[in-house]
């Protein structure tokens, strides 16, 4: 029974493997060229892996890596105790922007704040580790997580949450707000502009691990006469240049 177990476990790991190195997805005749395995015995390792969320077969008909892959990440991460690694990082941002920095992670399709150091001005912004938020999209941690999450994530959330109003600042526009995710991804910071609280503004990074994967989202927050527009590249290159270091600390590489 052993010996039968191997090659699928074998043919399954090989699967996992190719949909990590292609984004967009493999169809069922990509991945039967690519891995050589007999039909029958490729369309049920499929349909065991799919089972299990560790895949999810799109409606493009493109089998994609699965969000359980994302949840055990995650254990393994908090296993390494991601909060320590993180500190010494979220102490640099504090000292070079002098604002507060937050650490969120994505847990059950929200945002989980999991560490912060609150700026050392009288007029700052005051954090609370453990709080939770379903909106994204008027965050600047939130709207990190909508980038880099897949576009299926994204339609989840849009049918799930929608967009909800919080200031004449909130972007309720699908069209609107994918131009800017897609500034996101391409500048490696994001910018919340008094979307979700008039007088605050935030600027926030992803956290990548080594397998290239969405680990935290690192960020600041403070009143909108210190983090002004004219500072936003500014602060989003520092920003961006710390959560890259943590980064690599944990393994990742471009």
């Amino acid at each position: 029974m052993e010996k039968s177990l191997v090659p699928g476990l074998e043919r399954g790991l090989k699967i996992l493997e190719l949909l990590e190195k292609e984004k967009e997805g493999l169809t069922f005749g990509d991945l039967l060229e690519k891995t050589g395995i007999p039909k029958p015995s490729l369309a049920r390792i499929l349909n065991l892996l799919e089972s299990h969320n560790f895949i999810r077969n799109s409606s493009d008909g493109r089998y994609r890596l699965g969000f359980r892959l994302l949840s055990l990440g995650y254990s393994v991460y908090t296993n390494l105790d991601l909060i320590r690694e993180a500190r010494p990082f979220l102490t640099e941002l504090v000292d070079l922007t002098g604002e507060t920095v937050e650490l969120a992670i994505l847990d059950g399709g929200e945002i989980l704040y999991i560490d912060k150091i609150e700026s050392p001005e009288p007029i700052r912004l005051v954090a609370r580790i453990g709080s939770r938020y379903k909106t994204l999209h008027c965050t600047a941690v939130g709207k990190v997580f909508l980038a880099y999450m897949g576009e299926d994530f994204f339609k989840d959330y849009l049918a799930r949450v929608g967009l909800p109003s919080f200031t004449e600042k909130t972007i309720t526009d699908v069209e609107v707000l994918k131009a800017q995710l897609d500034e996101i991804r391409s500048r490696g910071y994001a910018f919340d502009d008094e979307e979700v609280r008039s007088g605050v503004r935030r600027i926030a990074s992803p956290v990548f691990g080594s397998f290239k994967g969405l680990v935290a989202v690192i960020g600041i927050a403070g009143p909108t006469f210190r983090i002004t527009v004219e500072r936003k590249e500014e602060l989003g290159e520092i920003v961006k240049r710390v959560a890259m270091g943590l980064s690599e600390r944990f393994g990742y590489k471009e």
